[in-house]
């Protein structure tokens, strides 16, 4: 189907290359290409996005995108109070200003995306749009209102620190107040209430939403793309483990931040004693990086399965396919509101079978008993029986792979979800 020409503005917080923004960004990436593929179908894109940080501006052309650059960037960091509050008033005065100036210069329609303190600044000034204005989320918001601060914190050494002197309460109350909570409440309400359409990265995301009082009828079921020809099966198994230097005759593979309260790495862990009871051969590689990674290897260390566990650090977007190709199952653990999961369509792209849990979107993207298996949130067990389920049985193994690889040909390809991503806007307009 042929599209006319659109000019879009799309308003980000961040954006320039994959060197600029960071290479194992998955989303990101996601972000960028989507952007350069308009382009390549005709259209014009310009994107108003603020500098990379308070001393480096940044790019303005990524591949035919433009970038409208403007000062300052966004301050997220709740220690900076009150400098981040008076920051974001002069980013949100600045973004207005950037997007009117581009609706005055052609933009028919304006897709923010996903910041939700960027959201507010436009949502404040649709009245003074005359075009449309599109929201994309991408977090669960509702996760972060419920957290509370010993959720986010509690593994921090300063946090148990205050705690053991007796100043827990105190802390908690002033973390509180930095979080702002009943602001980003509202951010989110002021949203819901002047976007013209938000688009959401799956069904689960819509339902958390109308908790917030979203009128369901804005709402759009927008998932996530990659590169099929990238991310696709390569063979050579047993070459490729040797290449990377993969240990094991049966690799399960993990990717993700390196996170125990929202990406579930503990419940994992936990599953690899009885896998390798089970399984004597069995190895589990993991790629990601985060705050928790000692922690991590503590844990490893006291269930006794550091042999059977590589930790490979972060790797860039470019050399998952490899990795991903070299193991025989790929597992996603998380326990909390997943929006979506890239990464489960890059295992499944690659003719992988997937374990997933119930959380979020995962068992919309990975269907039970035919693309992988779905487990229950924070059950070892589970995921132990699930992952000697696959391991166990080649055959299995194979059609669960293909079909995994089938699903996202028909549904997460750049080509599908950016003709769903242009009817979105033609219906809006």
């Amino acid at each position: 189907m042929k599209y006319d020409c659109m000019k879009i503005c799309v308003v980000a917080y961040k954006f320039g290359t994959e060197k600029e923004i960071g290479e194992h960004l998955g989303t990101y990436h996601y972000f960028i290409e989507k952007m350069r593929r308009l382009v390549t179908l005709g259209h014009e894109v310009t994107v108003v996005a603020p500098f990379l940080s308070f001393f480096k501006k940044g790019s303005v052309d990524v591949n035919g995108v433009k970038i409208k650059r403007y000062w300052p960037p966004m301050m997220a960091s709740i220690w900076a109070w009150p400098l981040n509050r008076i920051i974001f008033f002069i980013y949100s005065v600045r973004t207005q200003k950037m997007v009117l100036e581009a609706v005055r210069q052609g933009c028919k329609i304006v897709y923010v995306w996903q910041a939700r303190e960027t959201g507010y600044a436009v949502a404040k000034i649709k009245h003074r749009l005359g075009v449309p204005f599109i929201f994309r989320q991408i977090t669960a918001w509702h996760w972060h209102f419920q957290r509370t601060p010993k959720d986010i914190f509690g593994e921090k050494p300063w946090y148990k620190f205050f705690y053991k002197i007796g100043m827990g309460g105190i802390l908690n109350f002033k973390l509180k107040l930095l979080l702002g909570k009943k602001r980003q409440m509202k951010y989110a309400k002021a949203i819901y209430k002047n976007a013209d359409a938000i688009v959401f990265l799956s069904k689960a995301a819509i339902r958390e939403g109308k908790e917030l009082g979203l009128d369901e009828s804005k709402s759009i079921d927008l998932g996530i793309s990659i590169e099929e020809n990238i991310f696709k099966p390569l063979g050579n198994k047993n070459d490729l483990r040797k290449k990377l230097g993969l240990r094991g005759k049966k690799i399960i593979l993990f990717i993700g931040r390196i996170n125990f309260e929202e990406k579930g790495i503990g419940y994992l862990l936990e599953a690899m004693p009885e896998v390798r009871a089970r399984i004597s051969d069995a190895s589990l590689a993991i790629i990601g990086g985060g705050g928790e990674s000692e922690k991590m290897k503590a844990l490893i260390e006291n269930l006794g399965v550091g042999g059977s566990v590589q930790i490979l650090g972060r790797k860039p977007f470019s050399e998952l396919p490899e990795y991903i190709n070299a193991a025989d199952v790929f597992v996603v653990p998380s326990i909390w509101m997943e929006a979506f999961g890239q990464v489960t369509i890059e295992g499944m792209s690659c003719g992988l079978p997937v374990i997933t849990t119930d959380a979020g979107a995962s068992p919309e993207i990975n269907i039970d008993g035919q693309t992988g298996l779905v487990v229950p949130i924070k059950n070892s067990k589970a995921l132990a029986d699930a992952i000697v389920k696959i391991l166990s049985d080649e055959n299995l193994q194979k059609q669960m792979g293909d079909d995994a690889r089938k699903r996202v040909m028909e549904n997460y390809t750049y080509d599908a979800i950016i003709k769903k991503f242009l009817k979105i806007i033609e219906h809006t307009l």
